[in-house]
């Protein structure tokens, strides 16, 4: 009877089913749905509404304007990581465009599924509740979210990383052949994805190793090949000094920055904003705290789960910096590129949140850093001065040059006023040794500036505007009448706009 009524698809025996599927799920499956669907909110509420920023134009210009061997032979020349992101966004962007939405959408996907895989380390280290906690705090973490909408390539590959660390568990705790030669794929992807999943990857390769020996050989060697396979590519983009620029701030500025990063984004230098140190404090502490806890109440087998997590947080940051701080070694650490430790740290502030013998005071502080992480990201989400530079609104309100013109601004400006602008701009350097005649200087500052200095301009020129938009001013300067007159580039680049550094684009014009 109940066979013949479910065959007529009768409303009530349709819900009735649906409702002993839900009942046959674990709490802990709908919880982590929950938390699934948050993450996917955070993320994709907002996905296309703020403009590119420099990096991401490069992807969707650069790198993906054309057909794909064009967008893997770009990756050699322009970029300073592998090329599975790209690959993978060039086939994603040929069914969503490569508008703000669709490009970010893939990061977005990869910031969701980060959310399960993480419950599933944390229940194979140490159980449900551990997993749980992890979940929630990845699918809150602020540093996460502001990579799940960009499109680059951070979100594949903290995804890629947690996949790994998922096998490396499975293999260390079980030695099935099958989770060490997953391991293997899903780290070679990772590495394929970004090469400071390197360090992590190691020291995951010498647990394996130690604990499993030969049986490990399998994954290992898959491995290997996807190393090999990427050395060329490397050294060759090594080469180029595409990343150089990182070293020209201290090392010790750059670490703290990190540590700020890690628990509310990106809110200084890649928005061109001022640092806001007083923001990370409240959840520096909340964060560190809990590992003050597993150090001091912490049981032998509890530290020995958090010993892996913690291991991999290490190496992704302390080799790096080791290599930095060598005579003649490569600089590359900056927060995003470190980003393969934060997924591990977040599983070792679960494990110690959830210590039984401090279960009162772990819950409280991981109640305070769950609800100050998720009212970060709202408000990070709704407010201007937290989001990337409204691009878009700058490049409508300054339009397309009536004349030849000068855009004086931010350096990582430049690419996205050219995205939006199309009007063939591009920045001008004064050891090209060229006389640029124009006849409108614009100056787009972070807030309201004085006016720049006679000297900057040269004579003749005149304010004819004021405005704000975009988050962002504007003072437009004109000759009287239809003449031109040179532009004085190294005095520009003293300007004082409130950016870290000053960049001259000219478009319309030709040199005198």
């Amino acid at each position: 009877m109940e066979a013949a009524t479910l065959s007529r698809g009768r409303p009530a025996s349709l819900a009735q089913r649906l409702r002993e599927a839900a009942r046959a799920r674990s709490r802990s499956f709908w919880i982590v749905a929950g938390l699934t669907l948050l993450a996917a909110v955070l993320r994709f509420a907002t996905l296309g509404l703020q403009a590119y920023h420099h990096d991401e134009v490069i992807t969707a210009n650069r790198v993906l304007g054309g057909s794909f061997f064009h967008a893997m032979d770009a990756v050699g020349f322009s970029e300073s990581a592998p090329p599975l992101y790209y690959a993978l966004a060039w086939f994603w962007t040929q069914l969503t465009g490569t508008g703000e939405f669709g490009l970010r959408s893939l990061s977005a996907l990869a910031g969701v599924a980060t959310v399960p895989v993480v419950y599933l380390i944390g229940l194979e280290l140490r159980g449900r509740r551990v997993g749980l906690v992890a979940a929630a705090l990845v699918a809150v973490n602020p540093m996460l979210l502001w990579y799940s909408q960009e499109g680059r390539a951070y979100a594949l590959l903290v995804l890629l990383c947690a996949v790994s660390l998922l096998y490396c568990v499975r293999a260390l705790r079980r030695g099935e052949r099958r989770d060490v030669v997953l391991w293997g794929v899903f780290s070679g992807l990772a590495l394929a994805t970004h090469y400071f999943a390197f360090f992590p990857l190691l020291v995951e390769a010498i647990w394996l190793w130690r604990r499993r020996g030969r049986a490990s050989l399998p994954g290992l060697g898959v491995l290997l090949g996807f190393g090999l396979a990427l050395a060329p590519l490397a050294i060759h983009q090594t080469s180029l000094g595409h990343a150089e620029w990182i070293g020209n701030v201290s090392l010790g500025h750059r670490l703290w920055e990190t540590a700020a990063t890690f628990v509310t984004g990106e809110t200084a230098d890649i928005i061109g904003q001022p640092e806001r140190p007083s923001l990370a404090f409240v959840p520096l502490a909340l964060a560190l705290a809990p590992l003050a806890l597993l150090a001091i109440r912490g049981s032998r087998e509890e530290r020995r789960s958090a010993a892996l997590p913690l291991s991999l947080a290490l190496a992704a940051i302390a080799i790096p910096v080791l290599l930095a701080a060598v005579p003649g070694g490569k600089d590359f650490v900056i927060a995003r590129n470190v980003m393969p430790a934060l997924v591990p740290l977040l599983l070792a502030v679960a494990i110690a949140v959830t210590l039984p013998a401090a279960r009162r005071l772990g819950q409280a502080i991981a109640a305070a850093l769950l609800v100050y992480s998720l009212g970060f990201c709202v408000w990070a989400s709704v407010a201007p001065d937290l989001q990337r530079p409204d691009w878009r609104t700058v490049a409508a309100d300054v339009g397309e040059p009536q004349a030849p013109r000068a855009l004086v601004s931010w350096v990582l400006a430049k690419a996205s006023l050219r995205y939006y602008l199309a009007d063939g701009a591009f920045q001008a350097f004064p050891a090209e040794g060229y006389d640029w005649l124009v006849h409108e200087i614009d100056f787009i500052s972070d807030g309201e500036v004085p006016p720049p200095p006679r000297r900057l301009l040269g004579p003749g020129f005149r304010e004819t505007s004021r405005e704000h938009a975009g988050g962002l001013y504007f003072r437009h300067f004109e000759l009287p009448g239809p003449g031109l007159a040179p532009l004085r580039l190294r005095e520009l680049k003293q300007a004082q706009l409130g950016f870290p550094n000053v960049a001259t684009m000219i478009d319309g014009v030709g040199p005198g």
